[in-house]
């Protein structure tokens, strides 16, 4: 059996990712007081963004409603996750002792972050853009369900075999509640794919409709 060989000179470490990205993109210098002024703000920016996009969506629309929360929630996570990062990045005692395979499963997992934040929202985009009937209702629903909780899933799994050591402390609660948020986004809609529609009577009309009664969206009237 021979060692994995090591990476070309050309391929860069996740060390040298993470500097380029904390110096390119959020503007990091190498002196700690650069990084902790950026980290304060980070964890402002999540509080201001906790209190201010409610209140933007309630006084632009009267409500708040599934989108205003998904918003919230998305830059409140990536304010502390940012924040988590750039904490951890100078402490290598923190970091995964695995060594990186860079094979077709950790390529697997690099998609995972972005399943979790793209994945629910195409699939709130699916269900609002499509029109919900008695005949697409199911496959609508399921397609979904796959992108706002199978692919956070299945992404998720590749990482597991990285958390080891001290990092696993760190590591292993935001694995788990970052997935959980996005699959929690289709707990609804998962619940009405079990049940199915009921059949309710309007109030105000008397008529009997079918209706999806987890996520609250009527499949017309029965005749």
């Amino acid at each position: 059996m021979t060692d994995t060989p090591p990476p070309s000179s050309s391929e860069k470490t996740p060390e040298e990712i993470s500097e380029q990205v904390a110096s390119g993109y959020f503007g990091v210098s190498p002196d700690k007081a650069s990084r902790n002024r950026l980290i304060r703000d980070l964890i402002l920016g999540a509080i201001a963004s906790a209190v201010l996009i409610p209140l933007l969506f309630y006084w632009s629309f009267g409500e708040i409603g599934g989108l205003g929360w998904g918003t919230t929630i998305f830059f409140v996570v990536y304010c502390l996750l940012a924040a988590i990062g750039l904490y951890f990045r100078p402490r290598p005692e923190y970091h995964t002792p695995v060594r990186l395979r860079g094979d077709w499963t950790d390529k697997l997992g690099a998609f995972w972050l972005v399943s979790c934040v793209f994945g629910p929202f195409l699939g709130w985009i699916i269900t609002s853009v499509f029109s919900i009937s008695v005949d697409s209702w199911r496959w609508l629903y399921a397609l979904r369900l796959i992108l706002a909780a199978g692919f956070p899933l299945i992404t998720a799994l590749p990482m597991i075999r990285y958390l080891r050591g001290k990092m696993i402390r760190v590591a292993l609660p935001i694995l788990v509640i970052v997935t959980l948020l996005a699959i929690w986004s289709t707990v609804n809609v998962g619940r009405d794919l079990l049940q199915g529609p009921i059949l309710r009577q309007i109030p105000s009309t008397g008529q009997m409709e079918l209706y999806l009664q987890y996520t609250a969206h009527s499949l017309g009237i029965v005749r």
